[in-house]
């Protein structure tokens, strides 16, 4: 039987773009203007190999980088595929992980960072989750590589200034945050990221939040009783 042609799904925002995909026998890498945009597993034979060589060109070493076996730097992002489970969850460093079930049974990239999983499916990213696992665990994860950005949403920062309630919470574009009652009554700027919430008083990072969402903001000016003491 003829073997169907694979289909790799990259997202509508990139119809209409040119894009280079490399292939060895078992990963598909798909780059955009040099930046790796996608990462999938496929399975090629020789034969399939031979054929694309007459229609392309030789590939640049392996983007999908190993880890380093020293010491992993800190601000260094990592990505895995996993498979989710029936339940919408994903198995990393032995801690389940949700990604919410309508991602049951799909094959799905996680790229962490230092406090974050984002999850990424058919090439757009469609949650970000807080991350358990410490540096040596990122660093020990199974079949992990060097990541490049997060691909799906433009880079982008909106500040607005929020209150603390007297409870120690707050809102925003949505989302509620608890960032305590030692903080009550203070004048704080929450920067809106495309995947955080990073919630700052004076130049000083009190707090910082995965966006589970793109919601928009629909003040950015603060209110309520400012307690100029604090």
């Amino acid at each position: 039987m003829e073997r169907q042609p694979a289909q790799i799904w990259l997202g509508t925002t990139m119809a209409g773009q040119t894009v280079t995909v490399w292939v060895s026998a078992t990963t598909l890498h798909v780059f955009h203007r040099d930046q790796l945009i996608k990462t999938h597993p496929i399975t090629l034979t020789p034969e399939d190999l031979a054929k694309l060589n007459t229609r392309g060109r030789p590939g640049r070493p392996s983007p999908a980088t190993a880890l380093p076996t020293g010491q992993l730097p800190a601000n260094v992002m990592v990505e895995v595929d996993r498979q989710v489970n029936n339940c919408g969850m994903v198995s990393i460093a032995g801690k389940q992980i949700s990604v919410g079930s309508p991602l049951a049974g799909k094959r799905v990239t996680l790229r962490i960072d230092t406090q974050l999983i984002h999850v990424i499916a058919d090439g757009v990213l469609t949650g970000t989750r807080p991350s358990p696992l410490t540096q040596e665990q990122r660093r020990r994860l199974h079949g992990a590589r060097l990541s490049g950005p997060v691909p799906g949403l433009p880079t982008r920062v909106t500040h607005v200034q929020r209150v603390v309630s007297s409870s120690g919470s707050l809102m925003a574009a949505g989302t509620k945050f608890h960032i305590g009652h030692a903080h009550r009554g203070k004048a704080v700027t929450i920067a809106l990221e495309d995947t955080q919430f990073r919630i700052l008083h004076q130049g000083q990072e009190l707090a910082t939040h995965p966006r589970p969402h793109t919601k928009e903001v629909t003040h950015t000016r603060a209110s309520g009783h400012i307690d100029y003491e604090t």
